[in-house]
């Protein structure tokens, strides 16, 4: 009698298991897809909407030392000219080398200057 207990308790749980790893499965697809998702919006809004993102001054406060050239092309958009020397500079300003650029040295943010309009 014990046995039979434990075969029924068995297949139960077999049976109540098989939803649920069904489930998980279909979660896992789903924020796989998801992520899919976001990372293509991301990429189209930096192609798109990033050619003034560099004037928000909320997102020039956010900028922050160390912080990766890949985080801040995100932050504020392609730059509009890049320069090598000894310090890689990103300027923003179309016109101007005085002000909206980020310094970085090794891909990490050493310093930056906000737009003063």
């Amino acid at each position: 009698m014990k046995s039979l207990k434990t075969l029924i308790v068995a297949v139960a749980s077999v049976l109540i298991c098989n939803p649920v790893l069904a489930d998980e499965k279909a979660l896992k697809q789903r924020i796989s897809d998801l992520e899919n998702r976001v990372t293509a919006l991301e990429q189209i809004m930096e192609e798109t909407g990033s050619k003034n993102r560099w004037k928000d001054p909320i997102l020039w406060q956010r900028i922050k030392k160390e912080m990766s050239s890949d985080d801040t092309r995100k932050l504020l958009g392609k730059p509009g000219r890049v320069e090598e020397q000894i310090f890689t500079t990103w300027y923003y300003h179309p016109t101007s080398k005085l002000h909206s650029y980020v310094w970085f040295d090794e891909g990490k943010v050493l310093g930056w200057e906000a737009p003063n309009e």
